[in-house]
């Protein structure tokens, strides 16, 4: 045997090496188990062509064999030599067979292969290697039915008994019996006969390869086509029950990663009801603030109100204080009038003491023509010149003062009165005007108070606003955190309707899988 291996890997009762290809042979899929006996590494496997593991001394008849089922859709079972990525090999007991659509139509190959029968792989070893040469041994040629020929011994036997009953002189006591027991015979092992030959038809109907069955029974008769059937059942029932357990195992890993993402998911959840509570906390707080900002403000439009008022009023307070500047102004008009007139009066006293200038010129004129008749009356109108002079002095000077007091007192009593009232009217209007200036003051005032009460609430409203901005931004970082925290359900969520989706898949190929092997 021209083998290149070092050494055999035995596999054990309970190894199952499971492997998928496409229907060009490429590798979809291999379970660990095979990666593990074959050497490989699952993406070294994935897309390779299945010989990457076959042994040279595997003979091209036993594939050949192998496909002429495969591409009629039946499945195939036989042994295999494999070889290790090492060198070393390890024969299986390999069942293939197509996996098929809703259809009918083959869409992949699954290959189930368990540890192999020692007896098989001796007769395997042997019969590989005459096929390898090209020969093409005899005892794989079908056995004759010798059940056929023992049928017609009974029923010749059974003429022959009826022949000896008729046409001899033999008692009936001897060729009765012999007749009835080799009917009853040949009745009996008919009925046996087509009994066995449903049970040949049913072996036939599960696999029938002349190959094989030497191969599993060491026979080519029908015994061996039964064995060979019941193998195939065997092989039939591993490869679902392998099928089954691999898928089992992707769907316990997959169950423990959707269970860890469903935990994962599910202290996200808790974490993101803590981060809803502090929100709710948050926009309890500012609930809170916004009533208190809205007090305040009503409070600020009160304070806004009556200023608004006070203000009003102390306009109105200067509209009056104009008012009655106004008329101050015209009182003082009339004192400016006053003193015009007063001006002029004294103009006319200016004049009128002209005149008693005048007339006192002329007086001395008359006196100094007295003076110069007393003069001339000589020593006689001496003493009447003097009193002429000293008259004429007194009545001039007491007529100019007379005169003088009596005008200028009555022109100064009349202007005195009327500046007097007017100043009085003035004085009337200042108080007024101060009066009316305290009352402006205190409404200035007042209106002070009420801009510092805005002024303080619009302090408490900034507050308040700066409060509501700090909530804000705390709200804000716990939406932001319940947003990582949904990307994060997310994406635990899509890997969970993926691994999902993977285990809908694999349960729909399973499924596919016992349906055809319940047909």
């Amino acid at each position: 045997m021209n083998s290149t291996s070092s050494k055999e890997m035995p596999l054990s009762e309970s190894d199952m090496l499971l492997s998928i290809t496409d229907l060009e042979s490429k590798i979809q899929y291999a379970n660990p188990e095979f990666c593990s006996i074959a050497g490989y590494t699952q993406a070294e496997l994935e897309q390779q062509p299945h010989n990457l593991v076959r042994h040279p001394d595997m003979p091209k008849a036993a594939f050949k064999d192998m496909w002429s089922f495969l591409q009629k859709g039946k499945p195939w079972m036989g042994p295999v030599k494999n070889k290790c990525k090492n060198g070393d090999y390890y024969w299986v007991n390999a069942y293939v067979t197509p996996i098929k659509d809703s259809s009918g139509k083959s869409i992949e190959y699954q290959s189930v292969r368990t540890k192999l029968d020692d007896n098989v792989k001796q007769r395997a070893n042997t019969l590989y290697a005459k096929l390898r040469k090209g020969k093409s041994p005899s005892i794989l040629k079908l056995q004759s039915d010798q059940t056929l020929w023992f049928q017609l011994v009974l029923i010749l036997f059974t003429f022959v008994s009826l022949a000896l009953m008729i046409y001899t002189a033999i008692h009936l006591l001897v060729t009765g019996p012999l007749f009835i027991i080799s009917l009853c015979t040949s009745l009996i092992f008919s009925n046996w006969r087509r009994k066995y030959k449903s049970v040949l038809n049913a072996a036939d109907d599960t696999f029938d390869n002349p190959l094989m069955s030497y191969l599993y029974s060491g026979t080519n008769d029908a015994i061996g086509k039964v064995h060979l059937a019941l193998a195939m059942r065997k092989a039939e029932v591993n490869a679902v029950v392998g099928r089954v357990s691999d898928v089992s195992i992707n769907v316990r890993a997959n169950g423990a990663i959707t269970a860890a993402q469903s935990e994962l998911v599910s202290d996200k959840l808790s974490e993101q009801k803590n981060e809803s509570a502090q929100i709710a906390t948050a926009i309890h707080e500012m609930s809170a603030t916004i009533l208190d900002l809205a007090k305040t403000i009503n409070e600020t439009a009160e304070a806004a109100e009556q200023s608004n008022e006070i203000t009003k009023l102390g306009q109105s307070t200067i509209v009056t204080c104009v008012d009655a500047i106004n008329e101050l102004s015209v009182q003082l008009s009339e004192v400016d009038t006053m003193i015009t007139k007063l001006s002029q009066g004294t103009k006319t006293i200016n004049t009128v003491l002209s005149e008693i200038s005048s007339i006192a010129d002329q007086t001395n004129l008359l006196a100094l023509n007295a003076a110069i008749e007393a003069a001339r009356a000589g020593e006689q109108g001496r003493g009447f010149a003097v009193v002429a002079e000293e008259v004429r002095a007194l009545a001039m000077r007491t007529q100019q003062s007379t005169e003088e007091i009596r005008n200028l007192l009555t022109l100064l009593q009349s202007d005195s009165d009327n500046t007097v009232e007017a100043m009085n009217r003035g004085n009337t209007l200042s108080a007024s005007c101060v009066s009316l200036t305290n009352e402006a003051g205190e409404a200035l005032y007042n209106i002070h108070r009420a801009v510092s009460s805005i002024s303080d609430a619009t302090a408490q409203i900034a507050t308040a606003i700066e409060e509501q901005s700090v909530v804000s931004e705390q709200m804000s970082q716990n939406i932001v955190r319940i947003n990582d925290i949904s990307v994060t359900c997310e994406e635990s969520g899509k890997e969970s309707s993926a691994l999902t989706s993977e285990l809908l898949n694999k349960l729909s190929s399973q499924e596919a899988l016992i349906k055809q092997f319940k047909r």
